[in-house]
């Protein structure tokens, strides 16, 4: 009886199921409990996969609630799963628990029928004999088996016992529907849409409405969710609209995920009103309302952020903040808002918040940030914080990637300090390594790149591209380096590639469009570089025509305009960007750096002043400013802001223990309503279009073209550096004339200090950098010293144009703005020893005895001079600077008549590269002791000599990265203590070609032409005579090759000038100021004609050089020690100069 009994109750039971529709009440709830679990580890296993391993945990602990003892959830929270790398914005909840419908079961027949029906038995009944087995009968027991094995929760047995039914008849709506049941509570959605869409066409609809309704919705939410992950947005939006649209009762997932597909197409605001819409379903737990708040909350500060109202984004932010303070990303994403508008203070205390949880999530988001400001070394000690048995794959791949980071940062700092060698090698290796991301393999081939090996950086990068890139982030860098290298086949291959996985996003679309226009702006950059400016300014037309609102085309135009010397169409592009993006970090530096240059001081002063506002806490803008106020001749502005620069860069690299969290909120004092905006009720003015590459002359653009720009408060990351001006060199080689103003040698090309490595900071190479700028304006700001010990011989006639010079001078000097002030006093010995016999007869008026002993036909005896020598003190005091010097003084005293001296001169420039030069001067003439400090005649026993030099000049030079030409003319006038006046007139042109350029050192080869013509020859020492070098023609050719070396520790000038030389002089009366001497010379002459009353005329043509060595020793940051030693042939005389410095600066050192 008890076997018999059991089929007649399933029987009964499958009737009344039927009949009743049971099914909702009994293996309805048991089936949607499952298939909630289901979803729930469906849905923990997609946040994994984004890397939310926090909403992963929020799922299981929900289905843990729901089956406390399912296997799978057991061993789905002991670790089973991925998580991802970076945080994504949170994409929809669980699905919730689908209602599943169980179908009636078929009527019994035979004997368990009858049995049902029949009335009592008699006693000790025979027994009946078992129902022919037949195929119908065995599907009927198998269906009824199938239910049955539903109500145990034996799923694999109940889809063996439908599947045996469906062997009988295909078309059994009961077993497709209750293998439907078993597909729903399995989450095999699709299966179960299908298996409940064809039982409701076969049987009764309305028993599996509810079922087939879930089944369909969650298989919709999963291809939605495919088709998201794919990056297919377009598809992943109009499944999840169908689905929200659907009228699924429980269609929160669907809305959450809607959302999110919003919140990756840039459309925050909508998404912010879906995340609510979804919080009110009804459905949610608290955590998932939690959740929902803040996603709703981060939404809306997006889209607050992208509308320029940052104070808005702000406030939303901390709304999200005070809706889970435990949510690590969150407070992930109010740091990066903060980071990107140059608050670090503000960021760092949301990083500091997130190491104090010391949770993995929180943990991975703080070396996150810590990676986003550039410190590999703390982003790698907060990610060795996590347990290796807590990190998800993403965390390891972006371990990975910081070590590589750390490795780079050390390779640089080794190429800073002068150990290229060891750099490359450890790059090179580093680059050879497996396993290393495709965007680490970018950075590493970059870094190859700026240490000078090209061949390198372009085999890491080619091995980069058969690496698998995992994102468009991978592409962006890996296209950027393919490109600095030349390989453009390559980066158009990965730009396709790109193009593929890019998908609907918005955020991946605009990462497409920035790296087309970045390969096309690297092609133009690439192009300026080598100077090939006309190609680079058409690759840039055709960028622009294919997408005008492209800004990095915009600023490759506008670094095109200022590497090719038109620093006003520069700034006006700088301004368009403005324009575009106001507030942008890169274009306020460009516009302050080419306003400048262009001469527009107010406007390059307003953009200074408004990225020091925008960008308070961030170094690099320091660094830029600081190299502007010094081209402004400002060094003790650029001093100062080079030591701010070195205080944030040292609070930056301090990590998560920095003090100091004041200042960098811009809105601090308004309301939170924001009723202080001082432009809510501003009309915005529809600027007119403007053709960046047809722009007109001047630094503004056209009023109605562009109204000023304002800074905003969003802001670039991309650092700014522009190509450093160098002033040229006005000079050339040739002889030292009388004149003796302009300096006759090769054009000395310093220089900028490169970023060398200070001893103090071996390993940082930006420190290295500020420290080695501070140490170079450390003198040219504060009080120095100068002492200089100096010893010149030049060639001659003992006692006449043979001379020896010691010179020893002390020079105090301080600085002022745009320049220093000094106050000097030189001491000099001159000695030109003793005349001979020979000499002493063209000394003075001694020629007068001479001619009158010849006359006589006796032996001439002559007065003296004996030694001729002289001595004093000079004293002088000036100001000078880049474009400016003054200076007044003395002749020395004790050597003649104490005279006024001074001299003046300005050479502003004009244009970049190009400048006037205007000089007016009065000042001795130093050939000989006779024209420097005059001498006593023995005859007369009066003074004279002591010539002064007062002319005027100007000239004209230009630049261009270290090649340039230049002219200059001079006219003088020669007066002196009883001597004759002359008149004369020097002229000086030449060119120059920069051979070779390193960071540290420079080659120049030139030519040099210098014409000099006088009234008067006045090379001679009779009476009237000044005892200088003024020939009446001289013209020389000169091929000046200059070498210079600057590094931390040597400054170095070598120079070589071979050339030819010819002049020639006029024959010249011995007594050219007085007519009765030469009168009587005359008539001497003509009674004898050995008598001497004219110099002859002579000339001279032939070979002639220049050298000179310079050596300088930088003891310390404050002092140098050194000299220099120079020989000339150059002009009548051959001269050796040697010079012995130490120059000591007082005060602030730098550090």
């Amino acid at each position: 009886m008890t076997v018999a009994r059991k089929p007649l109750r399933l029987a009964c039971l499958a009737l009344l199921l039927a009949s009743t529709g049971a099914e909702v009440v009994s293996v309805g709830v048991a089936s949607a409990q499952d298939s909630g679990v289901a979803a729930l580890l469906q849905q923990a296993r997609y946040w994994r996969s984004k890397g939310r391993e926090d909403l992963a945990q929020q799922a299981l602990r929900r289905a843990r609630a729901l089956d406390p003892n399912n296997p799978a959830v057991v061993q789905a929270m002991n670790g089973g799963g991925k998580a991802a790398p970076r945080p994504a914005a949170p994409v929809a909840a669980k699905p919730a628990a689908a209602a599943s419908a169980k179908p009636a079961e078929p009527r019994q027949t035979g004997n368990a029928a009858s049995a049902s029906r029949s009335g009592p038995r008699p006693a000790n009944p025979a027994p009946a004999k078992p129902a022919p087995s037949s195929a119908s009968n065995r599907a009927g027991q198998a269906r009824v088996a199938g239910f049955a094995a539903i109500e145990k929760g034996d799923l694999d047995g109940a889809a063996s016992q439908f599947q045996r039914a469906l062997a009988v008849n295909p078309r059994d709506a009961d077993a497709l529907g209750g293998l439907g049941i078993v597909r729903l509570r399995q989450s095999r959605f699709a299966e179960s849409a299908d298996l409940l869409g064809q039982a409701s066409r076969l049987g009764r609809a309305e028993q599996w409405s509810s079922g087939l309704a879930a089944a369909r919705f969650f298989a919709g939410l999963g291809e939605a969710r495919d088709a998201l992950a794919r990056g297919d947005l377009t598809a992943a939006q109009t499944t999840a609209e169908a689905l929200v649209h659907s009228g699924y009762p429980q269609s929160g997932p669907a809305v959450e995920l809607l959302a999110n597909i919003y919140e990756q197409q840039g459309r925050h605001a909508d998404a912010a009103e879906l995340y609510r819409q979804a919080g009110q379903t009804g459905n949610a737990s608290s955590a998932d309302d939690k959740r929902l708040q803040v996603s709703a909350a981060r939404s809306r500060a997006l889209a607050a952020a992208a509308a320029g109202d940052d104070l808005g984004a702000t406030r939303e932010f901390q709304n999200g903040l005070v809706a889970d303070p435990e949510d690590p990303w969150i407070r992930y994403e109010f740091a990066e808002f903060n980071i990107k508008r140059g608050r670090v203070p503000e960021a760092e205390a949301l990083l500091r918040s997130l190491v104090s949880k010391g949770k993995p999530d929180a943990l991975y988001a703080a070396a996150l940030l810590n990676a986003d400001l550039d410190r590999p070394a703390e982003a790698s000690r907060l990610i060795d914080m996590i347990p290796e048995t807590q990190r998800t794959a993403q965390m390891r791949s972006f371990a990975v990637g910081v070590k590589t980071d750390e490795a780079i940062a050390r390779a640089k700092a080794m190429g800073a300090s002068g150990q290229s060698a060891q750099a490359l090698a450890s790059l090179r290796q580093l680059g050879s390594m497996s396993g290393i991301p495709v965007g680490k393999q970018a950075a590493i081939a970059n870094a190859l790149y700026d240490l000078g090996d090209t061949a390198g950086a372009a085999a890491v990068a080619e091995n980069a591209t058969r690496g698998n890139a995992t994102s468009i982030e991978d592409y962006e860098g890996l296209i950027g380096t393919l490109a600095r290298v030349g390989r453009d086949d390559l980066a158009r291959d990965m730009l396709q590639r790109a193009g593929s996985l890019a998908g609907g996003s918005a955020d991946s679309q605009r990462a497409y469009a920035r790296m087309n226009g970045a390969l096309m702006v690297s092609q133009a950059d690439r192009a300026r570089l080598e100077g090939r400016f006309a190609e680079s300014f058409d690759i840039l037309q055709s960028a622009w025509s294919a997408a005008p609102d492209n800004m990095d085309v915009l600023a490759g135009l506008a670094r095109l305009y200022q590497s090719g010397r038109m620093p006003a169409r520069a700034a006006q592009a700088w301004q368009l960007v403005l324009a575009r993006k106001p507030g942008d970090r890169d274009a306020l530096l460009g516009l302050a750096d080419t306003a400048q240059a262009a001469g527009d001081d107010d406007l390059s002063r307003k953009a200074q002043n408004d990225v020091l506002r925008g960008f308070p806490q961030d170094y690099e803008v320091r660094m830029t400013i600081a190299r502007i106020e010094q081209s402004r001749g400002n060094n003790r502005a650029a001093a100062r802001y080079l030591k701010e620069a070195r205080a944030l860069y040292t609070a930056r690299q301090g990590g998560t223990s920095i003090d100091g969290l004041a200042g960098g909120n811009p809105f601090a004092a308004m309301s939170p309503a924001g009723g202080a905006n001082p432009f809510r009720n501003q009309a915005v003015a529809a600027p007119q279009a403007v053709n960046p590459f047809a722009l007109g002359s001047g630094t503004r653009l056209p009023s109605a073209a562009s109204p000023a720009y304002a800074p905003a408060q969003t802001y670039a990351a991309a650092p700014y550096q522009a190509p450093p001006y160098q002033a040229p060199a006005a000079s050339g080689a040739g002889a030292i004339p009388a004149g003796g103003t302009i300096a006759y040698s090769a054009p000395y090309m310093s220089e900028p200090a490169a970023a060398d490595a200070s001893s103090a900071y071996p390993a940082d190479p930006v420190m290295a950098q500020i420290q080695s700028q501070l140490a170079t304006l450390t003198q040219e700001t504060g009080p120095r010293v100068d002492v200089d010990t100096g010893y010149r011989q030049r060639s001659g006639e003992k006692g006449l144009s043979r001379l020896d010079e010691i010179k020893g001078s002390v020079r105090f000097s301080t600085d002022v703005p745009t320049g220093r002030v000094y106050a000097k006093a030189e001491a000099t010995v001159l000695d030109a020893g003793s005349p001979s016999k020979s000499g002493q007869a063209r000394f003075g008026q001694n020629a007068t005895i001479e001619a009158d002993n010849i006359v006589a036909q006796t032996e001439a005896q002559f007065d003296g001079p004996g030694s001729v020598n002289a001595s004093g003190v000079a004293f002088s005091a000036g100001y000078e600077s880049d474009f400016a010097q003054a200076e007044v003084g003395t002749t020395p005293i004790g050597m003649g008549k104490t005279k006024v001296t001074f001299r003046g001169a300005v050479t502003p420039e004009v244009s970049p590269g190009f400048r006037v030069s205007a000089v007016a001067e009065r000042k001795p003439v130093t050939d000989s002791v006779l024209s420097y400090a005059g001498v006593v005649d023995p005859v007369s026993k009066e003074r004279w000599g002591q010539v002064l030099r007062t002319g005027f000049g100007g000239g004209l030079s230009y630049d261009r990265d270290g090649s340039g030409v230049y002219g200059e003319g001079r006219y003088y006038r020669f007066t002196g203590t009883r001597v004759v006046r002359n008149d004369g007139f020097e002229a000086n042109v030449g060119g120059y070609l920069r051979a070779y350029a390193s960071p540290h050192s420079s080659l120049t080869v030139g030519l040099n032409v210098n014409y000099q013509d006088y009234d008067k020859s006045q090379n001679y020492f009779t009476w009237g005579n000044g005892g200088y070098f003024s020939p009446q023609s001289f013209i020389s050719v000169g091929f000046p090759v200059n070498y210079t070396l600057n590094n931390d520790r040597f400054d170095m000038r070598a120079s070589f000038t071979p050339g030819f030389q010819s002049y020639s002089q006029d024959a010249s009366p011995l007594y050219p100021t007085d007519a009765e001497l030469q009168g009587h010379l005359d008539d001497a002459k003509a009674d004898d004609n050995d008598v001497r009353s004219y110099y002859d005329e002579s000339s001279k043509t032939g070979f002639a050089l220049s050298a000179l060595l310079s050596l300088y020793y930088k003891i310390s940051p404050t002092t140098r020690i050194g000299g220099e030693t120079s020989y000339n042939t150059f002009g009548t005389y051959n001269e050796f100069r040697s010079l012995f410095s130490v120059r000591q600066n007082f005060g602030n050192t730098g550090r």
